[in-house]
């Protein structure tokens, strides 16, 4: 069996490496192994904001140049390999001071026990004639013994320290890594941070057979809400928005900002009525909220959102997930907005709210 598979592995990874090289072929990318690494993962189609990426270069008809080609890589690739890289090394280098400390004080204890012993029998010997000259041996012994055990002493003190040092240095690495997974308008996940946990989701959803709910939002004309009331007060209708969604998601799932006025959430081991009964509270919070404009108090009337539901089917690829929940988003911006579409529907669930 393991042969068998094996095989499969090879066999699928020689189809994609064909399919990768004859897609920068077409394109004229040069085959560098950065710009290999790029196309080899939009081919496999498990990056999907790298897909997005190049699926919109490819319709503007976009030429892949060098510049091009390498900025993709800087911004999908050479960030998170550096901070992995950085964070294993911490890791491993801890590992190895602990193991360093826990042996220098092996040492000590036996060299102490020795220490002991010699000078138990330098004590013993007494004035026993003939043993002055074995004294001064066991002194010089006791000292070299003494001298040692200090240095270790001093050597496990700056290894602890430099174990200190490691573990605060990856601390500050995960808080950076946090940083990079949040989106810093609204205070919850980015799409990076949304595609970490959908891969995530996706596996406990596989392995423990759960139920796994996808809801996409979207401001309603919030295109021109931003041309009325200026880019300002759009940012305050984006963070109105984003706050009212994680607070009564809460702990029943993850929050992030898809990209622009468009908003996911993923809740696993939710059914579809109860991903659907949550997002009408979130729906509702949203449309009873009356904006007003910080700096005069100017009411700038309601704001509403469309949402759209799948539900994950066992082996299907995340992009065909993902494709569902927003083509069920798009029937309710069609229906007439402000209002809640499950996959499948030809109609939204949920009528218009006055």
């Amino acid at each position: 069996m393991s042969h068998l598979r094996d095989k499969k592995d090879v066999e699928y990874i020689r189809e994609t490496s064909d399919k990768t090289l004859d897609l920068m072929s077409v394109y004229n990318v040069v085959p560098s192994p950065s710009n290999y690494q790029v196309w080899y993962d939009y081919t496999c189609e498990e990056n999907m904001s790298l897909n997005k990426a190049i699926d919109d270069m490819i319709r503007k008809k976009k030429s892949f140049t060098s510049k091009v080609c390498n900025n993709l890589y800087e911004r999908f690739f050479s960030s998170d390999q550096e901070q992995n890289a950085v964070a294993q090394a911490g890791q491993g280098i801890q590992s190895e001071l602990t193991k360093i400390a826990k042996a220098v004080c092996e040492i000590n204890k036996g060299t102490a026990d020795y220490g002991k012993s010699l000078n138990e029998s330098l004590h013993g010997m007494g004035d026993v004639p003939g043993s002055e000259e074995l004294k001064t041996i066991i002194s010089g012994l006791l000292t070299d013994s003494t001298d040692f055990t200090n240095k270790n002493n001093s050597a496990q003190i700056q290894l602890k320290e430099s174990a200190k040092t490691v573990q605060k240095l990856q601390t500050t690495l995960e808080t950076v890594r946090q940083e990079s997974l949040t989106d810093m308008l609204t205070n919850i996940g980015n799409r990076k941070s949304f595609e970490e946990n959908l891969n995530q989701a996706i596996k406990n959803a596989t392995k423990k057979d759960n139920e796994l709910c996808l809801i996409i939002g979207d401001i309603d004309h919030f295109k021109k809400f931003n041309d009325k009331w200026g880019h300002h007060v759009g940012d305050q209708v984006l963070k109105a928005v984003a706050h009212s969604m994680k607070t009564r998601v809460g702990e029943a799932g993850t929050t992030a900002r898809y990209g622009g006025e468009e908003f996911v959430i993923l809740l696993s081991g939710l059914s579809m009525d109860m991903a659907q009964n949550l997002t009408d509270t979130i729906r509702l919070s949203i449309s009873g909220r009356s904006m007003k404009r910080k700096s005069t108090g100017e009411s700038i009337g309601k704001i509403t959102c469309s949402f759209g539901i799948a539900k994950f089917r066992p082996g299907e690829h995340r992009n065909d997930f993902l494709e569902r929940a927003d083509a069920a988003l798009y029937r309710s911006k069609a229906n007439g907005r402000n209002r809640i579409t499950l996959e499948g529907d030809s109609s939204s669930n949920v009528v218009q709210v006055a």
